[in-house]
Parts: C-alpha cells; sequence; structure tokens
C-alpha cells in the first residue's frame, strides 16, 4: 500500500511539474507548426509590399518577432534540456526568462522532454513605443506537444487537463530590441 501511495505521489508530482511546463509554453502561443520562423528581414519585407497606415507597425512586427523566437528557443528547450541562455536572453528577460529556465530544470531532473510542436497564433494587441511597452496574445495549443521520458519515449500521462488556451504576454523595449518580460497562461478557459 505504501508503495502504491509513493507511486500515486510521484505521479501526480510528475503531472503538477508538466503542467507547469506547459503553462510556461503556453507562452509559446505564435509559433505553429506550418508557421515559418520570423526573421529580423520578414518585417521589411512585409512592410515594403504593403503600406500601412499604422506608425507602429514596425515595432509590432519587432515585438512579435521578439515573442516567435523566444518560443522557439522554448520549444528547443523543452526538447534537448539545455537551457540556452544565451539564446533565449536575446528574446526574453526577467519573469518570462526565469519561468521557462525553471520548466527546462524541473522537467529535465524528472527525465521528461517534449517532443512535438505547440500551435500558437499570436498576435501584437497593443503598444506603446512612447512607453516602451507592449502586449501579445496567443492561443497556444499543446494538443501536439507531449512529454516524454527521456529514457523510454514514452508518453507520460497525464490527468484531464486543458491543452488549448490563452495566453498573454508582455514584451518591453530595451535600446532597439523588444523583450518578453511575462508570460500568464489561462488555463480556466480555452480559446
Amino acid at each position: 500500500m505504501a508503495s502504491t501511495t509513493a507511486h500515486r505521489t510521484h505521479v501526480l508530482r510528475l503531472a503538477g511539474a508538466v503542467l507547469m511546463c506547459t503553462v510556461a509554453a503556453g507562452a509559446l502561443a505564435g509559433c505553429g507548426s506550418d508557421t515559418p520562423k520570423k526573421t529580423a528581414s520578414s518585417p521589411s519585407t512585409t512592410a515594403s509590399s504593403t503600406p500601412s497606415n499604422d506608425p507602429d507597425q514596425a515595432a509590432r512586427d519587432k515585438v512579435l518577432a521578439s515573442y516567435t523566437n523566444m518560443r522557439e528557443v522554448q520549444i528547443k528547450m523543452a526538447a534537448d534540456g539545455d537551457l540556452h541562455t544565451q539564446e533565449l536572453a536575446k528574446y526574453a528577460r526577467d519573469d518570462a526568462a526565469t519561468d521557462l529556465k525553471k520548466s527546462v530544470l524541473r522537467n529535465e531532473s524528472m527525465g521528461i522532454k517534449f517532443t512535438g510542436r505547440p500551435e500558437m497564433k499570436p498576435q501584437v494587441t497593443a503598444v506603446d513605443t512612447k512607453g516602451k511597452t507592449a502586449t501579445v496574445t496567443d492561443c497556444f495549443d499543446a494538443t501536439s506537444w507531449k512529454p516524454v521520458y527521456k529514457d523510454s519515449g514514452k508518453e507520460l500521462k497525464l490527468a484531464e487537463q486543458r491543452l488549448k488556451y490563452p495566453v498573454t504576454s508582455q514584451a518591453t523595449l530595451e535600446g532597439d530590441t523588444w523583450l518578453v518580460t511575462k508570460i500568464t497562461a489561462d488555463r480556466t478557459k480555452g480559446c
């Protein structure tokens, strides 16, 4: 009986840790598996082909690129267990970077990695270039992003939980670089 209770406790702790990673991953909202990774040249190509009346469009493009690139680093971190600290620092800092790193370390300590990719649909919903702040909303879908045990490759079975949910992220402008500073996932509702 004691070993069954210990096993259940271990499984619940694993599920809780994976849930935390998935919540952090929710910040990935915006990187879909079918969506090409935005590069620094993508915004200028878009801007030149379609003139915009929005003076903040260049800032929106840069914010979205930072968010998307941060999510790509997050996917890589969850897959290989490496923190990719220098690469992550190009796109995220403060709570966002800390939460993503903690998630990787927690999963690594339990022998868990992620396979597949989350689907994301990020949008910059607010940008204040004078205040140097921006908000990104995303619909994060972890349905195809699975936690597995590194040693066996066996999928980790989790308790019922929402796998598609909204994520709101904050970004700040530092010099000429937008950095994601906070990621908040809301698993109480779908999107």
